[in-house]
Order: C-alpha cells, then structure tokens, then sequence
C-alpha cells in the first residue's frame, strides 16, 4: 500500500484512505494469505472474504441463528 505507518487517521490524504479501502475490500488481489481473513469458507457460498464493519456483525448474527436452527451445541449457549 506504500503508506507511512507513522501517519495517524486525520492526517491521511484522500488517495491513501482509497487504498487502505480497496486492500480491506478485495484482500486476496493484494497478496494477502487467506488464513488471515476471518471469513474461511463461509457456509452459504464456501468463499473465503473480508468482512469488515456491520457486515461483520450480520454475519455472526446469522451464524449464531443458523446455529440455534440446526440445535448445534455452540449454538445452544446463546439462547
């Protein structure tokens, strides 16, 4: 990304924030390997992604239900 670590968020000019957005939005197009997302095969389409913000918490939120449904232990404990 070429970006100086040092910088902090106010200081960052509009160009450098479009980067940071487009690594966190498309992570594997940027060498990033796929162990480090936090979505490994995802249940409805086996992808591996990159949530980020509210889509994040959508789906735990989901997984967390789709658990309960299924009457999974895990699940259980959320009741």
């Amino acid at each position: 990304c070429d970006i100086d670590l040092n910088k902090r968020a106010g200081e960052l000019t509009t160009d450098e924030v479009n980067k940071i957005v487009a690594v966190i939005s498309n992570p594997m197009q940027f060498k990033i390997p796929s162990w480090m997302l936090n979505r490994q095969r995802d249940p409805k389409d086996g992808k591996t992604s990159q949530k980020y913000a509210n889509f994040l918490d959508q789906a735990l939120r989901e997984d967390l239900e789709r658990m309960k449904r299924i009457r999974l232990h895990k699940g259980l404990r959320h009741y």
